[in-house]
């Protein structure tokens, strides 16, 4: 009896340990994030449609941690809209595949991620962008090694300074929701 006591609290820990190995090898977080920083888009215009491509910095506070985070993409013009203020604006939509970043946390653990889509509304008499979308997270280094998972995201931009060339900045702030799915292998 006593022996089979012994057998039957082997097989238990084992089975509770490997229900706790595959918990650790992939583990769920919910990712919150507040953003400001800047947005410029002096770089080329891929497409040569009057548009150029743009990118951010920013600083954030999250629920992972402090960070920064850095990312590019390029817009189309999409037709005339109307903004989340109630204005007449200029609508444009992300170009599939050219939206990318990083986010780097206080240890130097970076989080890649990948635009899947951005709506943007730009009010030319506020000279602000009203922006929103999704994303995933494509991988990353140290605890983020094989992230993967999914986000959105809303913010504004404040236009400080545009050119007749099409170059500009901006300032920006927002929120990012998501979930993070860490990997230990």
């Amino acid at each position: 009896m006593a022996m089979r006591n012994v057998f039957l609290g082997v097989m238990v820990a084992f089975v509770s340990l490997g229900v706790l190995v595959t918990e650790a090898m992939s583990r769920e977080v919910r990712f919150r994030s507040k953003y400001s920083g800047s947005g410029m888009s002096a770089y080329p215009d891929p497409n040569h449609d009057g548009i150029r491509a743009g990118t951010g910095v920013l600083g954030c506070i999250s629920t992972l941690g402090r960070c920064t985070a850095q990312g590019v993409g390029e817009a189309v013009y999409t037709g005339p809209a109307t903004c989340p203020n109630g204005y007449p604006g200029i609508g444009l939509e992300l170009i599939p595949g050219t939206g990318h970043g990083f986010t780097r946390f206080e240890k130097g653990d970076l989080l890649f991620s990948e635009l899947v889509s951005e709506t943007v509304c730009y009010d030319p008499s506020a000279r602000m962008h009203f922006k929103s979308g999704t994303g995933k997270y494509t991988g990353g280094t140290g605890r983020f090694a094989g992230a993967t998972g999914e986000y959105q995201f809303e913010g504004t931009q404040w236009v400080l300074y545009l050119d007749a060339e099409a170059n500009g900045f901006a300032a920006q702030e927002g929120r990012i929701t998501g979930i993070v799915i860490l990997s230990d292998d």
